[in-house]
């Protein structure tokens, strides 16, 4: 058969590499396809762990000053439905950022959970995303009865949450906490431990360690941080989750990933850091952080910048055809990019001139409005059991959405199962397409609706 996958990851192979994953590209380890062996003697079993498996994992709890870790081998999308599985059950409330992750949305789906919702503050000068404010937590814990949070820190742009405030309330109304940690695995290795979730009192944190550091793509680590989550039925869960035949060399690269941040992470980080504030005090240039209450700081390997002229996701073309740099992701006025331990100083200096050679004209104007929020009609788990038909997006007005719709990346549902479509919501849509944004839940025009000729609610 013709190689249309190869063909097409091979377009990209020789780019500079300023996304995910965080090996960059580079041999790190010995990726030798002799190793792609299953369960043998000793070479352990990720679901019943008597060896080098659960050795392994043991020293991981240890570098990252968790009770428990565990191999996770479906990414940090598969951990989280471990981790919601194991706190929840069935018809449980669950306390969700309304800029979490699809994934959340799955297990809320495939555990029939009902979830709350809580804003995270959006700068509407700046069209971006920041924390949570304190307060409005504390009201919704005190109005509802919620037995589980989820909470992203740091998010897809950097920003980091006031994670122990966050979940010092949390607990103080019996509240199991996750904290998706998925881009902050790095930060263990960094002048920033300190904001790492393992140090905050969330019951469990997941790491996805190939975004920022060397491992292969779909590699996740879930940490247990407490005797409140129950071991054993979590290790049960991990079982339904997780393939029976696991990937070793997924497991190795883990293994050699965390080995190189014990021996090399935190100078080679160091290094970008300062090479980083050189060049803001020289050009100015600098990533786009927003200085708010509601965050504890930003992650420094994670470069968000606007250019005048371009939106985001123009950049990222242009960067690509032009300079051979592939970008994490562009939206509708931003582009990131992501940097690593593996990414060399040369490598960085190329993007910086790059930036600098197209900083003249105008910026795009930012359209001010608020990110809407949609009325729950029925729960996730019933819209996604009814009868469905598809709409023209335009005509789907008043109508109750029977899927995820999110722009991608980062995966943002700008409206879930369950809820009313509005014309706020259609019209971003609409503007998000026509800028070229892929999102995710659209087919030729068309969302999926719940058929409310057939269904009584």
């Amino acid at each position: 058969m013709r190689k249309y996958i190869e063909e097409s990851v091979d377009k990209y192979k020789n780019d500079y590499a300023f996304g995910m994953p965080a090996h960059k590209g580079k041999k790190y380890f010995d990726l030798d396809i002799k190793r792609d062996l299953t369960e043998f003697l000793d070479t352990d079993n990720l679901l019943n762990p008597q060896g080098a498996i659960k050795k392994s994992q043991e020293e991981v709890s240890e570098i990252f000053s968790s009770k428990y870790s565990f191999y996770i081998p479906n990414g940090s999308s598969g951990a989280i439905n471990i981790a919601i599985s194991t706190l929840a059950k069935r018809k449980d409330n669950i306390l969700v950022q309304r800029n979490t992750h699809k994934s959340v949305m799955n297990s809320i789906i495939i555990n029939d959970l009902n979830p709350i919702y809580i804003n995270t503050k959006y700068d509407e000068e700046n069209a971006l995303f920041l924390g949570i404010e304190l307060e409005n937590l504390k009201n919704i814990l005190e109005e509802n009865s919620i037995q589980l949070a989820i909470f992203v820190s740091p998010n897809y742009y950097g920003g980091i949450l006031k994670l122990k405030e966050i979940v010092r309330l949390c607990h103080s109304h019996n509240v199991y906490v996750i904290i998706d940690e998925a881009h902050g695995s790095h930060l263990y290795f960094s002048h920033m431990k300190e904001f790492c979730a393992n140090f905050s009192g969330a019951d469990i944190v997941i790491n996805s360690t190939h975004k920022t550091i060397p491992s292969l793509t779909q590699t996740a680590l879930l940490h247990v941080n407490n005797d409140r989550v129950d071991v054993d039925k979590l290790k049960k869960v991990i079982n339904i989750y997780t393939t029976t035949s696991p990937s070793y060399l997924f497991l190795i690269s883990q293994e050699e990933g965390i080995d190189y941040m014990v021996k090399e992470g935190y100078k080679k980080l160091e290094i970008l850091r300062k090479e980083l504030d050189k060049i803001s005090k020289d050009t100015g240039i600098m990533s786009y952080n927003i200085n708010d209450s509601t965050i504890a700081s930003y992650d420094t390997m994670k470069f968000l910048f606007r250019l005048p002229i371009l939106s985001g996701i123009e950049i990222v073309k242009k960067f690509h055809l032009e300079y051979n740099i592939r970008l994490e992701m562009g939206d509708l006025y931003y582009a990131l990019a992501i940097f690593s331990p593996l990414t060399e100083i040369c490598e960085l200096r190329k993007f910086i001139d790059v930036i600098l050679s197209l900083r003249n004209g105008e910026y795009k104007k930012i359209a001010k409005l608020k990110f809407p929020t949609s009325k729950r009609i029925i729960s996730p788990r019933k819209a996604f059991d009814s009868p469905s038909i598809y709409k023209n997006l335009k005509d789907s007005c008043g109508m109750i959405s029977a899927n995820n719709v999110a722009f991608y990346p980062p995966g943002i549902p700008i409206i879930s199962y369950g809820e009313r479509i509005t014309k706020e919501i259609i019209d971003i849509i609409l503007n998000n397409l026509d800028e070229g944004i892929e999102v995710v839940g659209i087919n030729q025009g068309k969302i999926e609706v719940v058929d409310e000729s057939i269904c009584n609610f």
